[in-house]
């Protein structure tokens, strides 16, 4: 029988959910200078994180929820890039893991590399390219193959390993993400021209995003970015799909929308099926001298998202300090929480089981700009339990999908306030000193937090 945490918030208000507090962090200098950069979670809450540092020394790390190695891998003559939300591992539907390297006698050709859940290298495939990327993305398809970005080129791989099709996007754009969309199609995101002939006009281009069909056919491509801004530095970190089919895009950009300034702002860009954009949110550096880059967003069942990016700016100076910060928005596309945790920068972050979070990246070392050992820490909402109250109210199971059971033991009656992730009330419902059960079964899948205020105890649980 699994219990739920206690949790014991003296003046709590749920007008404003509480954020998330680090529940560890790790900083692994047995490995020496290193990057996490790419993180996984596979079907056993355990996480693979692939470290490299420079494109040598590169290694896949297998963690568990205590950022525990359960083991470490090195892996040969692997590259991997320090871009935030380059995705470099991959889970195929043979439940292989599949990532990029440069192993091959060609030391300018790209190679794919599939190995098991140990970490053994199982097979690696060369690519016919010609030439060293400075960004690379990989992601296993449903129909068991992969699609892998190179610099401006897409190249699709069917379940064999054999190239299906490939698509070149203009020469001077770059490519930082890709996901496969619920209608069997591919969305590849990141910074360049939508016109083919448009000359080179500014540092990086635009916020540039693709659709290609499953036969590898354009079936639009589209830009946008701020204005009159200087440098321009203008990208797509990273994107999801929404449930009811819409994009949503992490686009980095060099000035606030309006006006332009030199320091790097977050801009939550929603678009509709075809590319065409129907909202916006833009995050704002912290402080005078902080920027924003991006990492990574996750859609929560709630219909909102968390978004994890962190402070830089490239001009006048560079901040001492580079903070994480995870910012939580609405379905109504407002900010819930935005909290900031360390220094350092974080490269990608996925969520548990139980509803927190698993950050990975590197303890930045001012004398290597852009490296330094490799870091990882658990995001969510610690138990702060006591040991009066540590049998007094219980509740399971936890997930549950249709009904909850509450367990009473003070002396007298409790009032149970149900309430969701944005701090609204769900239900209400008295229970005595016996085991209580409520209905949950009309819930959205999510978490949710019951509330007890005669007792000032709350108690976590999620809906599947």
């Amino acid at each position: 029988m699994k219990y739920l945490f206690i949790l014991f918030f003296p003046f709590l208000l749920f007008s404003q959910i509480t954020p998330p507090v680090i529940l560890w962090e790790h900083t692994y200098t047995e490995t020496g200078l290193g990057v996490g950069t790419s993180l996984f979670k596979n079907n056993n809450n355990e996480f693979l994180l692939l470290s490299g540092y420079g494109g040598s020394n590169s290694s896949i790390i297998k963690l568990d929820t205590e950022g525990d190695f359960i083991w470490e891998q090195n892996l040969i003559s692997s590259f991997n890039y320090f871009g935030a939300s380059n995705q470099n591992i991959t889970k195929g539907q043979d439940n292989l893991y599949y990532t990029l390297a440069n192993n091959c006698e060609n030391n300018q050709q790209i190679s794919v590399q599939q190995f098991g859940d140990d970490g053994s290298l199982l097979e690696n495939w060369c690519l016919p390219v010609d030439y060293f990327p400075t960004n690379s993305c990989i992601i296993a398809t449903n129909d068991g193959g992969l699609l892998i970005s190179l610099q401006h080129t897409l190249t699709k791989l069917n379940a064999q390993k054999e190239i299906q099709w490939t698509v070149e996007a203009h020469p001077e754009n770059t490519f930082t993400n890709l996901i496969e969309t619920s209608d069997g199609h591919y969305l590849a995101v990141g910074a360049g021209y939508a016109n083919r002939d448009e000359l080179e006009e500014n540092l990086l281009g635009s916020c540039y995003f693709i659709k290609i069909d499953s036969n590898g056919n354009i079936m639009w491509e589209k830009n946008f970015g701020a204005v009159n801004a200087f440098p321009a530095l203008e990208y797509i970190a990273s994107a999801s799909e929404l449930p009811n089919g819409n994009y949503l895009l992490n686009c980095s950009t060099d000035g606030d929308i309006e006006n332009g300034n030199s320091c790097l702002n977050v801009w939550m860009v929603t678009t509709d099926t075809n590319g065409n954009i129907v909202n916006n949110l833009t995050i704002n550096p912290n402080g005078t001298n902080g920027g924003t880059g991006i990492s990574k967003i996750l859609l929560e069942p709630d219909g909102g998202y968390v978004v994890s990016i962190y402070n830089n700016c490239l001009t006048p100076t560079w901040p001492t300090t580079i903070v994480f910060r995870l910012i939580k928005v609405s379905a109504t596309n407002t900010i819930v929480w935005d909290v900031s945790f360390t220094s350092g920068t974080i490269h990608d972050i996925e969520r548990t089981t139980e509803g927190d979070y698993i950050a990975v990246g590197v303890e930045n070392n001012p004398s290597v700009f852009g490296y330094g050992s490799l870091k990882a820490m658990k995001i969510g909402w610690e138990p702060l339990s006591t040991p009066s109250f540590e049998n007094r109210v219980s509740l399971y199971p936890n997930p549950t999908q249709d009904y909850i059971k509450i367990k009473n033991n003070f002396s007298e009656n409790q009032t149970v306030v149900v309430y969701n992730v944005a701090g609204q009330t769900i239900m209400k419902q008295e229970i005595n000193q016996n085991e209580n059960s409520l209905d949950v079964t009309k819930l959205a899948s999510g978490i949710y937090f019951v509330h007890l205020p005669e007792s000032n105890t709350t108690l976590k649980w999620i809906k599947e």
